[in-house]
């Protein structure tokens, strides 16, 4: 009889360790706590419930699980006070995990990511460590995610410096790109012309007909959206491998525990669709639920903690965000698929001028990040309903000449043009996931608190960079322009927004080669557990500069393929 392994968590990471496992003959069970939105996980492009549908998706949040049933908690521990509770950087709950709506961008991180202590040193008042393994190592594993995928690009078009210089590539990418976003085009001109190096963004959506899914029609709704015929690559092209090689998929299916004795776990409790509780016996556990729900299950379970280091240096990608309003012509940001180009300038570290101010700030270096010409301006109702806040007068009824009137110049739509910056978050001990002493869940279990905030670092590279994404815009003919943090800080108190906003939730369960310093080691498998595995970012030491979710799927693909 076959081994069991049971993988919590159907998103990019377990869907790559349910088909590594499947396929190498273990009996897979992958339990999803959100429902299952697809047909038939086998078909290549299943038919869905998904649509380009605003109402549906950003405005209700149909993907997300429910703020009132599955809170968090949040302490901004730069600014002490009541917490927030409710929604706080919660990922999509269904089948197919983030990526069911992700917006698909997949830059590999650097060489300087994977060796940051080495190759750049540390930093004071936080833990800046080497992974276990180098970029030359996960090289191959990036390339096959790439192909799995579906992921385009074009090899000539990347820079020579920085980005191929820090992240070289023996090949190209499996698809041309598809056509250009007429905005994002707009921006990287502008670039060019201040002596910066845009390139058109890989993406996994298919510019061409791959892997049994259909080309992408360009459709814009990219970002928080499901894909309408599921031309985006996303965790299902791995799962659907994994369903063909037996394994099993149950949704609406929550983990509440692993069992564990000594240095090994038997099996996983969990409660089905009708409320009943149930356990499954495991000869192998993966933990895969992103970086919050994988340190809270871990606590609720009482796995072993012998480094005192399980939920603790939690990071999230610290934005940075530029507008440029266009009064006399419209730049339709909106339109065509979303945001191409990009530039890397801002996350290397010898930038022209970056050194000097790093040494001014008392810090040794500092990195912005990848900055994404163009931005996910809001859709009509989210644009009517932000006028309607600005006009008293309309509040009550939407009507009326003045509202309408901004409906049809729409300048926080089709005038307005975007550029954002994922900015690296240094790794800090107090930045954490624990268990909530009194906010429970749906199923009366403690619901995660996040105590977070950011480092000097990333609000240095921020004041730095600030203007600099300013002047991309002001060259790219805007009108009026404002270059903003996107969270409050002390360096920026007066932000309104107080709970960071991006999904790029990394660390809590670390790897690293010597048990004091992390809490998995260079395969992601516990160091007090033998049998115990994590596969999502919270296994990333350091935060990169770029978005995550093809270095997830590569590192769970390498981890896995070296443990099976």
């Amino acid at each position: 009889m076959a081994e069991r392994a049971v993988v919590i968590g159907s998103g990019p990471g377990g869907a790559v360790a349910a088909m590594v496992l499947a396929e190498n003959g273990w009996d897979v069970v992958v339990l999803e706590r959100g429902p299952n939105h697809f047909e038939d996980l086998r078909d290549p492009a299943p038919r869905h419930t998904f649509s380009a549908d605003e109402i549906k998706g950003p405005v209700r949040g149909f993907e997300y699980p429910d703020a009132l049933a599955e809170p968090r908690v949040y302490q901004d521990r730069a600014f002490p006070g009541p917490l927030h509770t409710g929604f706080v950087n919660a990922l999509p709950a269904a089948v197919g995990g983030g990526s069911v709506h992700w917006d698909a961008k997949t830059p590999r991180l650097w060489d300087l990511d994977f060796a940051k202590r080495s190759l750049l040193g540390p930093l004071p008042d936080c833990e800046v460590m080497d992974w276990p393994f180098d970029y030359a190592e996960l090289a191959p594993y990036y390339a096959e995610t790439e192909e799995l995928l579906g992921v385009q690009g074009d090899l000539a078009a990347l820079p020579a410096s920085p980005t191929l210089r820090h992240a070289p590539r023996e090949g190209g990418f499996p698809l041309p790109p598809g056509p250009d976003q007429g905005s994002s085009v707009r921006v990287a001109g502008a670039a060019r012309g201040l002596g910066l190096r845009p390139y058109p963004m890989p993406m996994a959506a298919n510019s061409r007909p791959y892997g049994g899914r259909p080309a992408c029609t360009d459709c814009g709704m990219c970002c928080g959206y499901g894909c309408p015929n599921q031309s985006r690559g996303s965790a299902l092209p791995a799962l659907r491998r994994a369903v063909l090689a037996g394994a099993e998929v149950l949704p609406l299916s929550t983990a509440a525990g692993v069992r564990h004795t000594g240095r090994r776990a038997s099996g996983v409790v969990y409660v089905d669709a009708a409320g009943r509780s149930r356990e499954l016996g495991a000869q192998r556990v993966v933990l895969a639920g992103s970086a919050v729900e994988s340190c809270r299950l871990a606590l609720l379970s009482a796995l072993p903690d012998p480094s005192g280091l399980l939920g603790r240096h939690l990071m999230f990608h610290w934005y940075s965000v530029a507008y440029g309003l266009f009064l006399n012509e419209r730049v339709r940001e909106d339109r065509g698929r979303n945001i191409t180009h990009a530039l890397d300038d801002f996350a290397d570290p010898e930038h022209p001028g970056a050194r000097d101010a790093a040494r001014e700030a008392g810090l040794a270096y500092f990195r912005g990040g990848v900055v994404e010409l163009g931005s996910s301006p809001p859709g009509p109702v989210q644009e009517g309903r932000i006028y309607r806040r600005l006009l008293a007068g309309t509040a009550g009824v939407p009507y009326g000449t003045a509202f309408k009137r901004l409906m049809r110049e729409s300048p926080l739509r089709d005038r307005l043009l975007g550029v954002q910056m994922h900015g690296e978050d240094v790794s800090q001990r107090e930045n954490r996931v624990e268990l909530d002493p009194s906010a429970r869940d749906w199923l009366g279990v403690p619901v995660p608190r996040i105590s977070w905030a950011p480092h000097h670092h990333e609000t240095t590279a921020q004041r730095f960079y600030l203007p600099r994404l300013a002047a991309l815009l002001r060259a790219a003919g805007a009108d009026e322009v404002a270059a903003v943090p996107e969270t409050r800080s002390r360096a920026f108190p007066g932000e309104p927004a107080t709970v960071p906003g991006n999904f790029h939730t990394l660390g809590g369960m670390r790897m690293s080669e010597d048990p004091r310093a992390g809490v998995t080691d260079g395969v992601g498998r516990l160091h007090a557990l033998d049998n115990v595995f994590v596969a999502d970012g919270s296994l990333f030491p350091t935060s990169g500069a770029h978005n995550p979710t093809l270095t997830i799927m590569a590192t769970v693909l390498r981890n896995t393929r070296r443990t099976t």
